[in-house]
């Protein structure tokens, strides 16, 4: 199913809004109702400026600690290399699995975000361990400490993950939205300009929930959190295929870039055996 984006949802609900404009015949100004509704949006733009403030804060954090997730795995790949091409390889494979376990999920699900790389992580320490020989190294000292820091920004990630809305605070939201809803064709004056004002104002309180949705989810503009793309490219920079999910694709969350020709697509749903297919784009 297609994601509907902040956007989007608010133009179809002008729309919806359009028609009830016509159908609904207001009776006027009152002054209890319009005391209601300048309370009821007051109330909403204080709520809604907080949780929003709040969870731009949670993506731009995120979005940074993907970041530096992507540089140290880059650095631990570059680091492995002066071992010799055959460890730098077995160090690709075990970073490419991880990013395939963490592209199961969406970031802001801590079992995928935490729970379900855990192995595969575990796995990458489990190949450095097999250079006991070089203990002695600064560079494997310094492997250990690159996956210390991966480990960190793991913990961080996965618990402001799930820093979300409360159902109560959702309840709040809607709640404040549906009493100026119901205030503004209220007093609705049957007027052309009034109509249209109405919509306007309504379609407005629709996109500044569905952006709080957004935001929760990662997304911004429908897309998913952008530095999936640097993900991308560090499987690139290893030697290895871009790795997409078809439920991304289908959904339109994720678009592949024009100059990709060849990538893999991951058939499967989270949980099932992997299913990875290599596409050649003609």
């Amino acid at each position: 199913m297609k994601y509907i984006d902040a956007v989007t949802g608010s133009i179809i609900s002008a729309l919806f809004f359009g028609v009830l404009a016509i159908y609904i015949h207001g009776v006027g100004s009152t002054s209890i109702v319009e005391t209601i509704l300048t309370i009821s949006s007051f109330l909403f733009a204080i709520f809604s400026g907080f949780f929003i403030s709040r969870l731009n804060d949670r993506y731009s954090t995120m979005r940074s600690l993907v970041s530096d997730e992507d540089a140290y795995f880059f650095s631990l790949f570059k680091m492995a290399k002066v071992f010799g091409e055959p460890f730098a390889n077995k160090i690709s494979d075990a970073i490419d699995d991880y990013y395939i376990a963490s592209f199961e999920g969406d970031l802001n699900n801590y079992d995928y975000a935490y729970k379900g790389t855990m192995l595969q992580f575990n796995n990458i320490y489990d190949v450095i361990y097999g250079l006991k020989a070089h203990s002695v190294s600064s560079t494997y000292a310094n492997m250990f400490a690159t996956l210390q820091s991966i480990e960190e920004v793991r913990n961080k990630n996965s618990t402001i993950a799930k820093e979300k809305l409360t159902n109560g605070q959702w309840i709040v939201l809607i709640s404040l939205v549906a009493i100026i809803l119901f205030c503004l064709f209220y007093i609705s004056t049957n007027q052309l300009f009034f109509q249209l004002l109405i919509v306007m104002l309504s379609a407005m309180l629709v996109l500044v929930l569905l952006t709080i949705r957004d935001l929760q989810y990662l997304r911004l503009g429908g897309k998913i959190i952008p530095v999936l793309e640097s993900g991308q490219e560090l499987l690139e920079s290893i030697g290895k295929l871009r790795y997409y999910k078809e439920q991304w694709l289908e959904s339109g969350t994720v678009e592949i870039p024009n100059n990709i020709k060849k990538y893999r697509l991951g058939l499967h749903s989270p949980g099932e055996k992997a299913r990875i297919k290599v596409i050649v784009v003609e």
